[in-house]
């Protein structure tokens, strides 16, 4: 579930001129170069972050692509192996496909999730927020995106190592300038956020165990109309949360749970008038699924 909340008398903060923001890769160029992150798009389900270097090779079930050969490739063509057993596509990175591809160091959200949290939070370019349970960083990422240059994220992660590795993987992924990762348990008793003002935050979001332990503390440095997400997977946690969020200043408590079906879609070369009559009585009035799809080079 996604808890959202607003702080009382609400503020409307004026959206900040931004830079185009240059996420993973510092050039924009169409074609792939040294140093760049390419995403290696397999199958729906094999998705593999490689950072380019000359004389290294991917090896994978269809073969060997030796990173010279993506050099000077376009974003989104097809590769053969080596071998010419099988092809790859070479995709640029979006924080869609990192969270499909990235080390898991905790379990981590995926896309649905993380498209409800961003809109509940009302994230805009030079929107400033606090994340407590870096984790993979898989949220981060979309975070960062979404704030744009202008904004700035603070997220902090109670195990030491996965904070290291996390904020090397914001450094190698041209996001430092925008994010601050950082070492430190927001539930500990004194936590204080050293360097962030009162209510100069637009958001905060928690991904914790104990989210009301870290409430009182952030709940100052949230901004008049700011928003409050906690993400806990037990209703338990939920409620306890709904029952601090008052005292703190917040107001308009609201429990989301965002749920996925996913259609498996077959054409079919001939369908008889019975077919045709339980696929629309199945299909609910004035609803239906979204298509998307990735375009490649031909």
């Amino acid at each position: 579930p996604v808890v959202r909340q607003r702080r009382v008398a609400a503020a409307i903060p004026a959206i900040r001129k931004v830079e185009a923001p240059k996420m993973f890769n510092a050039s924009k160029s169409k074609t792939i170069s040294e140093g760049d992150l390419v995403m290696v798009y397999e199958s729906f389900k094999q998705i593999t972050a490689v950072r380019v270097q000359s004389r290294s090779v991917l090896s994978n079930r269809f073969g060997e692509f030796p990173h010279a050969s993506m050099l000077g490739k376009r974003w989104g063509e097809r590769l053969q192996s080596k071998r010419g057993h099988g092809f790859v596509y070479l995709l640029p990175p979006t924080p869609e496909l990192w969270s499909c591809s990235l080390p898991h160091r905790t379990q981590i959200l995926y896309l649905a999730d993380i498209s409800m949290i961003l809109l509940q939070l009302d994230l805009v370019p030079g929107s400033r927020i606090v994340e407590a349970g870096t984790g993979s960083g898989s949220l981060s990422h979309a975070i960062a995106r979404a704030i744009g240059a202008a904004g700035h994220l603070h997220t902090f992660e109670f195990n030491e190592n996965r904070a290291q590795l996390a904020a090397a993987e914001f450094a190698a992924n041209n996001l430092s300038s925008r994010v601050s990762c950082r070492h430190g348990d927001v539930c500990a008793d004194g936590w204080t956020y050293q360097g962030i003002d009162s209510e100069s935050l637009d958001a905060a979001i928690f991904d914790l165990p104990q989210p009301w332990d870290a409430i009182p503390a952030v709940a100052p440095l949230v901004r008049p109309g700011g928003r409050l997400c906690c993400f806990s997977p037990c209703v338990e946690q939920v409620a306890r949360v709904l029952a601090l969020l008052p005292s703190c200043g917040f107001t308009e408590a609201e429990v989301v749970e965002v749920l996925v079906r996913t259609h498996d879609v077959k054409l079919q070369p001939v369908r008889n008038e019975l077919a045709d009559a339980l696929l629309k009585a199945q299909t609910p009035s004035g609803h239906g699924p979204a298509a998307t799809a990735t375009r490649t080079a031909p």
